[in-house]
């Protein structure tokens, strides 16, 4: 999820090449109001997003009956911002422009456990 349309695009492109199934929202509040999210096993979410950004994000599904992982992408990676996901828990930390072989790698990693 992205706020930036040809990201979320080029993301979930990516990810459907390697055949997972994916939902595309542009925001953290369409994917909370989403009822298809207890579907989800995965998230991959901006950091710097309008209204509900991406720790907000993180701190609600954490909440949920059965939590998903989260991976960051930010076009501002920062040093504080790395802690602040590792502390949060989130399963990824990716700069933008997405290393897209290491992101896949890590999506595979994470389904497969």
């Amino acid at each position: 999820m992205d706020d930036d349309e040809f990201v979320r695009m080029a993301t979930s492109s990516l990810l459907r090449s390697a055949n997972w199934r994916v939902i595309v929202y542009e925001s953290a509040t369409h994917l909370l109001g989403d009822t298809r999210r207890s579907e989800l096993k995965l998230v991959v979410a901006d950091i710097h997003m309008p209204g509900v950004d991406g720790f907000a994000l993180l701190e609600s599904i954490k909440r949920w009956k059965r939590p998903v992982p989260v991976i960051f992408i930010t076009a501002y990676a920062t040093q504080e911002l790395l802690e602040r996901a590792e502390a949060g828990g989130a399963a990824g930390f990716f700069s933008k422009p997405v290393d897209d072989a290491r992101l896949l790698a890590l999506i595979g990693a994470i389904l497969q456990k």
